[in-house]
């Protein structure tokens, strides 16, 4: 149950009423969908699930999902113009569901079958008595064209030292999640390959996957936490995957009109229940909280910090708004002052690294490591854009 009280706020009756007005629109336009997408899958067309994370926490694996009508989406590529992965982009978000089919999903041993909701959505935790295969075979009974699919569960060792939780957008990659307009345009124009990262990152989160002590194989667990859609999942396991960063669960939200939120949960309420299910999830063991500094991370997770106490012990806020706004956030930090909690802030991860080495999170083997990826990727980036621009200077 959680510790934290929402923050709810009084509404004006009259927003009130548009939203309802909205919702009933939103509705009957997911109903129109929904309808079409049956018809589709009665005419044959094969469906998909995609995974949204296999991940062996206390008591079994947890399962999300959703279930798609299948579709084609065009390779990415560096050269790509900005309309055709806007197109592309376009395409990502309009998810065709296939609502209310069954879905059986086995990992070594019995089948568990659970039915998707309204949405293609579906989410289960398998008993660890069922679990004895690190692959998830999904079968949609449902479609006979329909192909079974084959998924790797998430790595976490058997013994870890740690739970990372980490936000994306600003934290991993640079989205200019402060800037409205530059956002969207980094969001809509860019591809798997063109979005960028901050200079060290993989080595970064691959040393807090692993832990200090190299003879171990710890294999930490690695949770992200992003306000981003579902439909742009894919998207986003891809960039992980073109980058050599460590996979874990993604908590994403679910866009829609409701009778409580306009698209989608606030910014707070969604990390906040991202970061308790990570707890329950992982008891016990230690928890890192990094964010950055352009939203409202700070304040999420102090009040988390205090929430959980005997949980928190080390908040990393990445430095990407300058020393003005690092005033009222150091205020914001003040509480935790007499508390377990370590907080900090970092300009790069370099002294993210620095930091978490001081703390005994990872080793200083491991600190020079990320410095030297953080060096090289921040000369590289340098001299791509610089020779870009002024091309005669470099033969």
């Amino acid at each position: 149950m959680s510790r934290i009280l929402n923050d709810e706020t009084p509404k004006r009756s009259y927003l009130r009423y548009v939203r309802l007005l909205a919702v009933q629109l939103e509705r009957l336009y997911a109903y129109v969908h929904r309808f079409l997408a049956w018809i589709t899958g009665r005419l044959g067309k094969p469906m998909v699930p995609e995974i949204y994370h296999a991940t062996p926490v206390d008591g079994g694996v947890a399962v999300k999902g959703r279930v798609l009508l299948a579709r084609k989406l065009r390779e990415p590529s560096v050269e790509d113009p900005p309309l055709v992965n806007l197109l592309q982009m376009i395409k990502r978000w309009l998810t065709p569901e296939r609502p209310r089919s069954i879905v059986r999903l086995s990992l070594g041993r019995k089948v568990s079958r659970v039915r998707a909701d309204e949405e293609g959505y579906f989410e289960l935790i398998i008993p660890e008595e069922q679990c004895g295969s690190d692959e998830l075979l999904v079968v949609l009974p449902n479609s006979k064209v329909s192909d079974p699919v084959i998924h790797p569960l998430d790595k976490v060792g058997e013994s870890y030292r740690c739970v990372v939780i980490s936000d994306v957008d600003d934290t991993v990659l640079v989205t200019h999640a402060g800037t409205l307009l530059r956002m969207i345009a980094t969001t809509l124009f860019g591809n798997a390959l063109t979005r960028q990262l901050f200079p060290g990152n993989p080595a970064l989160y691959q040393a807090l996957r692993k832990g200090p002590d190299k003879e171990k194989n710890d294999s930490n667990p690695l949770a992200y936490v992003t306000s981003s859609p579902f439909n742009l999942h894919g998207m986003l396991h891809l960039i992980f995957e073109q980058n050599g960063l460590p996979t874990g669960p993604f908590f994403m939200n679910d866009w829609g009109l409701d009778v409580d939120k306009w698209f989608s949960k606030s910014h707070r309420q969604h990390k906040i229940e991202a970061i308790e299910q990570a707890l329950e999830w992982f008891p016990d063991e230690p928890v890192i909280l990094i964010g950055d500094s352009g939203q409202h991370d700070t304040r999420i997770y102090v009040e988390v910090a205090l929430a959980y106490p005997e949980r928190i012990r080390q908040i990393l806020i990445h430095d990407v708004s300058g020393p003005e706004r690092l005033l009222e956030l150091n205020e914001e930090a003040a509480p935790l002052e007499d508390t377990e909690t370590n907080f900090a802030f970092f300009s790069d991860c370099q002294e993210a690294a620095e930091i978490l080495a001081e703390q005994g999170w990872i080793s200083t083997e491991q600190k020079d490591h990320v410095t030297e990826a953080f060096l090289a990727e921040k000369n590289k980036s340098r001299f791509s854009s610089v020779s870009h621009a002024e091309p005669d200077k470099y033969p």
